[in-house]
């Protein structure tokens, strides 16, 4: 096909030498762009740091080689896989092991749960709040505060307070 400026052929050149041009390229490739956080996020580099690299690979369900990486300060550009495992661990690795019930703070700072009195420093200033209670891991009772920020206190028995059961 023949136009005013020659054949389709000779617009559609391409770009090497023996085609004729000047060696530079018109293409537009999309830049590939960073995705996450710019850096290890300082809990995930703790938790990185804490144990070995077999078993944190197993805990993240990465590569070993991936969190050998990690741990030698590799940060690649699209982390998403990184930090959706990272997320997957945190929430699986929680500190309460029962569901939360809401409890009033009674004057004193006590809170009754289980038909037992609790306290913690600090619970005093809050009487007639509400918190959030629940069961630890370690068998121990866990408060949390309802306003953000929220504020977790760990919860003794009274007489443990006063010096013995």
């Amino acid at each position: 096909m023949m136009g005013a400026f020659g054949s389709v052929d000779d617009l559609d050149t391409g770009s090497s030498r023996a085609n004729g041009c000047g060696g530079t390229s018109a293409g537009t490739r999309p830049v590939k762009g960073s995705f996450g956080p710019p850096s290890v996020p300082v809990e995930l580099m703790d938790f990185l740091r804490a144990q070995s690299v077999r078993e944190t690979a197993k805990a993240l369900g990465l590569a070993r080689g991936t969190v050998h990486r990690l741990v030698k300060g590799y940060w690649p550009s699209d982390s998403r896989k990184i930090m959706e495992a990272w997320s997957r661990c945190k929430g699986g690795n929680s500190s309460v092991a029962s569901s939360w019930f809401l409890r009033r703070i009674r004057p004193g700072g006590t809170v009754r749960h289980a038909g037992r009195d609790f306290t913690a420093p600090r619970l005093a200033a809050r009487t007639g709040q509400m918190m959030a209670v629940a069961r630890s891991l370690d068998g121990g009772l866990l408060a949390q505060t309802l306003e953000l920020p929220a504020e977790r206190l760990p919860l003794m028995p009274v007489a443990d307070m006063a010096g013995g059961i």
